[in-house]
């Protein structure tokens, strides 16, 4: 079996160009090293884009790894030579922050090619998956590249499904047939709890930041 963590970025500052974190993020990111360094990673993987290789950083650093720099896990918004705002940021009478808070995520990138976008993002993680057969590998990416992947895992026709939080954690199983589980989403825990604290403490600060979607008995298959 092999593990893939999928992340999501660190908060990235707003009205620049290709940007890297916030000091928020940064936080962010150091909290999610700390909890991913007792996971025993054997490979690290990051997008090119700044605010996910700055993500990267931390774990680097305490985990003795090089990120490997996969282009195919750069995010849906591709032309950098515009400044970058968090979608959380965009004002609310904005249509594309309409569209999000109705739900209708495509209309958010409405000159998206889908079928590409999928397949970059299949591709992306079968290249990490095929190069680490057994382990368990981290990739530091983007809200929509994970979005439309797991999308694609659940045979989901829409490809932009929930909301990832900032430094969260998505994992999907390939299991020693080569079927492809979702084993959890969006786990946050490492936002408020410490790996080591009290049984009871860590599972309170679990159960209250943490929306996690166990699904060993999926079977769809990527």
């Amino acid at each position: 079996m092999t593990e893939l963590l999928l992340i999501r970025h660190g908060l990235p500052r707003a009205g620049v160009f290709d940007p890297g974190l916030s000091p928020e993020g940064t936080a962010q990111a150091e909290r999610l090293a700390a909890w991913l360094v007792h996971e025993d990673l054997d490979a690290l993987y990051t997008s090119p884009f700044q605010r996910a290789r700055e993500t990267a950083a931390p774990l680097e650093r305490l985990t003795g790894l090089t990120a490997t720099v996969l282009d195919d896990l750069r995010e849906w918004d591709t032309d950098v030579s515009h400044p970058y705002t968090p979608p959380e940021q965009i004002r609310a009478d904005d249509p594309r922050s309409v569209a999000m808070a109705e739900g209708r995520y495509e209309d958010f990138v409405p000159d998206l090619d889908w079928d590409d976008f999928r397949a970059r993002a299949a591709r992306a993680m079968d290249t990490i998956l095929d190069a680490h057969p057994g382990g368990r590998v981290a990739a530091v990416c983007h809200g929509g590249i994970t979005n439309t992947y797991l999308a694609t895992v659940l045979g989901l026709a829409q490809m932009f499904w929930f909301h990832p939080g900032y430094t969260s954690v998505s994992r999907v199983r390939r299991m020693p047939g080569g079927r492809i589980v979702l084993h959890s989403v969006n786990e946050t825990a490492h936002m408020v709890a410490e790996r080591g604290a009290e049984p009871a403490e860590a599972a309170n600060a679990t159960q209250a930041a943490e929306t996690t979607a166990t699904a060993d008995t999926v079977d769809a298959v990527a």
